[in-house]
């Protein structure tokens, strides 16, 4: 029965993002993103663990589950191409590309700076950033998320030059690569290659086959394995192979965990606290505390881990099943409905005026926000960035030469 509902599940996904591919042309598309993560870790990984040590939880924690992934893609879908929507102009909105060639270099340089007193405090394991990364959870977020917001930044500019060279192309998106595998995340490191897959697809108007797809699932597999190999070695070359990687994929047990739990409804508590503690500094707030939003799940289920500030293991739509129960299911849906309907909105602006300030709108409703900040619906501040993205995309150099007319 656990099985059905995964492939039910996987069979209403997948159907809403050939719809998608279809509607766009391209299979590579605002979907990939969500679908490039839901694929291996829900459904394939998933599959596999269940094969190697059966349920992980009750047949209604796995409906449950599974049902919320199949609603929240075929809703997000759904409002994403079914609807119609005016073209939105950011303030700032240049008439045509313009910029100067250093404005993604000084950006990028300033990320740099930022985040190298970390690199400086912990110079002994620069070899092996994931030491960086689990030694940083707490009171580094000012350096950790504003460089790399910076670094993203600096790229999606240099995407929007009037003239790109595929070369300075290149080397530009492995410094920023390498900057972030300092950061010691892969996610942050894939981000980019979804930020360049989009950039292709919906500003250069590039259209991805279901064939070239099919090489671009196989790249994307083989880099995923990559830095798996680069961030975390001892889950794949520690002897267990693949069945590590299923054990350490637990984003939708942990889910299920939450179902199958005694967490009473919090009435919306963990949603409040994520949107509100997560945009606060802890230089600036001392006494923040640390079990907030999602944390709370990980200090509850894994007090431990917590304790020893080891991380938090991610919940899927565990902090909205701890808060509404079973009503998670049909707000999720609207929620994510809405959602498509917002991004409809910003590509459309995007497709009338090819400005990165749309762009990075158009990222962040996809899943791929440069504020890299989980849990928290950053819109307003993704809203500034995208404004800021125009202004510097609008900074010249020297000033045009204006011609006296006799």
């Amino acid at each position: 029965m656990e099985l059905f509902y995964i492939l039910a599940s996987f069979a209403c996904v997948t159907a809403a993002y050939v719809h998608v591919s279809v509607r766009d042309g391209s299979y590579v598309n605002v979907l990939t993103p969500a679908f490039a993560f839901l694929v291996p870790v829900a459904y394939l990984l998933e599959s596999y663990h269940l094969w190697l040590f059966g349920p992980s939880a009750s047949p209604f924690a796995y409906a449950m589950i599974y049902a919320c992934y199949a609603a929240t893609f075929g809703a997000f879908a759904l409002g994403y191409s079914r609807t119609s929507a005016p073209a939105f102009r950011l303030p700032f909105t240049p008439a045509q590309r313009s910029g100067t060639r250093l404005t993604p270099y000084l950006v990028l340089a300033a990320a740099i700076a930022l985040y190298s007193p970390v690199l400086y405090e912990f110079k002994s394991t620069l070899a092996n950033p994931r030491q960086i990364y689990e030694q940083t959870r707490t009171g580094y977020g000012v350096y950790f998320f504003l460089s790399t917001t910076l670094c993203y930044l600096a790229l999606t500019l240099f995407l929007f030059r009037r003239r790109i060279r595929k070369l300075e192309l290149a080397l530009f998106t492995i410094i920023c690569l390498v900057f972030l595998w300092l950061h010691g995340s892969k996610n942050q490191m894939l981000v980019v290659i979804f930020i360049l897959a989009t950039y292709s697809v919906y500003v250069r108007r590039s259209r991805i086959s279901l064939f070239r797809f099919a090489i671009f699932g196989t790249f994307l597999a083989v880099v995923a394995l990559g830095l798996f190999l680069l961030t975390s070695p001892y889950i794949v070359l520690g002897g267990r192979g693949l069945e590590g990687i299923a054990g350490y994929s637990d984003y939708t047990r942990n889910g299920m965990l939450v179902i199958d739990s005694d967490v009473a409804p919090l009435y919306g508590r963990l949603t409040l606290e994520q949107e509100f503690y997560s945009r606060v500094p802890r230089p600036l707030f001392p006494d923040k505390p640390n079990d907030f939003g999602a944390l709370y799940l990980a200090e509850h289920f894994y007090p431990e881990k917590f304790l020893n500030n080891q991380g938090a293991p991610a919940f899927s739509f565990g902090p909205a099943l701890a808060d509404f129960g079973v009503l998670a299911l049909p707000l999720l849906l609207v929620a994510n409905l809405l959602a498509g309907v917002l991004l409809k909105i910003f590509m459309t602006g995007l497709r009338r005026y090819g400005d990165p300030g749309n762009f990075t709108l158009v990222l962040f409703v996809c899943g791929l926000p440069l504020i890299p900040i989980a849990g928290a619906f950053l819109l307003p501040e993704t809203f500034m960035l995208a404004v800021v993205a125009n202004i510097l995309h609008r900074i010249r150099a020297s000033p045009r030469r204006v011609e006296k007319s006799v």
